[in-house]
């Protein structure tokens, strides 16, 4: 297409009916395919009909946030096989949760829906990530932390461009056992790939954490860090070798609040569990 047919009628017309579907207005949107057909019959369609037929059905009532997540997972199963090209199904995304948000500004304040889910994800899902961080931020202080919700608070922070911060969450969400399959969910597409190409993928967070290519979890008291001792001593940091490894790593970080011993023990504990690793960052240490 020349840039020229850009502004020819038909495709002004097919446009303003793209627009009305990402915005949500099938009524607005099938008006306009009405006249778009009516004056082009041979007009080049393809997902705008059936899209505007389906919207019209399953957005046509009042919605809350869980019901709307229902109608969301309908809606978005019918894009790709539609073949809805991929910025648009991310507008209508934006545009369907930015209403929904909307229409329930009484549940503001709630952390979860009546469902159970984090009100964080309709922010993400709505491309408000500000909004999203400081849910899941008062969820993780109220309501206890997870690896899910350091995942989500990592790519909140990807998006709003805080790259250290985002991978500082990424690895918490590794501690606090985040599974092998979710680590395609991380947004960061340098560290996904640091990941993907580490030596031995079972060892890609201890890896990326002996390099320094993550930011030092650095406590700001020893009653913090003696909480963290306590919270993770038992918990999925201590389920594998590679998490134990990382569990060390932030103890021999922390060494302004580390007794000698729990610093000695900490290293030798590396070593023992990772001789090459521990090898690379006793290096990097100097």
């Amino acid at each position: 297409m020349n840039q020229g047919s850009l502004f020819e009628p038909e495709s002004v017309k097919r446009a303003e009916v793209c627009d009305a579907v990402e915005r949500l207005d099938f009524a607005t949107a099938g008006r306009k395919l009405e006249e778009l057909q009516r004056l082009w019959p041979a007009a080049g369609l393809t997902w705008e009909a059936e899209l505007i037929r389906i919207g019209s059905k399953l957005t046509g009532r009042p919605l809350g946030f869980d019901s709307g997540y229902r109608v969301w997972e309908k809606l978005e199963s019918r894009l790709g096989p539609l073949g809805v090209p991929g910025s648009r199904r991310a507008s209508i995304r934006r545009h369907f949760f930015s209403r929904l948000l909307a229409a329930n500004r009484r549940l503001f304040e709630e952390l979860r829906t009546p469902g159970g889910r984090s009100l964080g994800d309709f922010y993400l899902l709505a491309e408000q990530p500000n909004n999203a961080r400081r849910l899941y931020e008062r969820e993780v202080r109220q309501l206890g932390d997870g690896w899910d919700l350091r995942l989500r608070l990592g790519n909140c922070d990807f998006r709003l461009g805080h790259r250290g911060a985002a991978r500082s969450n990424y690895h918490w969400s590794f501690l606090l056992g985040l599974p092998e399959e979710w680590t395609e969910s991380i947004e960061d597409p340098e560290f996904t790939a640091r990941l993907r190409d580490a030596e031995d993928p079972e060892w890609a967070f201890p890896e990326v954490c002996a390099s320094g290519e993550v930011p030092s979890a650095r406590f700001s008291t020893r009653r913090e860090f003696e909480a963290f001792q306590a919270g993770f001593a038992a918990g999925p940091a201590a389920s594998s070798a590679a998490r134990r490894f990382c569990l060390y790593w932030v103890v021999s970080e922390n060494k302004p609040f580390c007794l000698e011993s729990e610093l000695l023990e900490a290293r030798r504990q590396m070593k023992a569990l990772n001789p090459r690793l521990h090898a690379r960052y006793m290096q990097r240490l100097g």
